[in-house]
């Protein structure tokens, strides 16, 4: 029997779409979105009512999450087209390697002399919220294959035995 392509008609019905390859690029465009959509909207908004140093220091808080953040699932994406085991122990070095740069960053390097840090610090932590809704969302919107169903055993459907 020769498989059906994703979303064919096989005898008028339609077939149900596999789990992508790598969710890792997905999750990546969901949370930038969120997180830099919302994040211009409020610097465009703080710039004519509070002020343009008001709105890069917003702007550069939410650019420093999405940064920092997306090279992680940059770095699962490549590693998971490489070989597919790889991409989530990638994903989870880069997570420690991120918690350290950033936790270099807080204690030993300085803001720019523009940036107000208030108004930095509280577009970080909105930026760094709604990247993490955005993981998820995704996250929960991803079909990942958890149970190896390549290779079903047979089941008993007389109510037998189960193992």
């Amino acid at each position: 029997m020769i498989k059906p392509e994703r979303g064919s008609r096989t005898n008028g019905a339609l077939v149900a779409a596999s789990a992508p390859r790598s969710p890792w690029m997905g999750i990546l465009k969901t949370c930038t979105a969120y997180t830099a959509g919302a994040g211009l909207v409020l610097s465009l908004a703080a710039w004519p009512i509070l002020s343009g140093v008001i709105a890069g220091s917003l702007a550069f808080g939410c650019a420093l999450i999405v940064v920092f953040f997306g090279v992680s699932l940059l770095v699962a994406e490549f590693a998971g087209r490489y070989r597919a085991s790889w991409a989530l122990p990638a994903f989870l070095f880069m997570y420690m390697a991120k918690i350290l740069g950033m936790g270099f960053l807080v204690l030993f390097a300085s803001l720019p002399s523009w940036v107000l840090a208030p108004y930095f610090m509280w577009g970080a932590i909105g930026s760094l919220v709604l990247w993490q809704f955005g993981e998820i969302r995704a996250f929960s919107r991803a079909r990942l294959p958890i149970f190896n169903d390549d290779d079903p055993s047979p089941s008993d459907s007389s109510g037998g035995k189960r193992g």
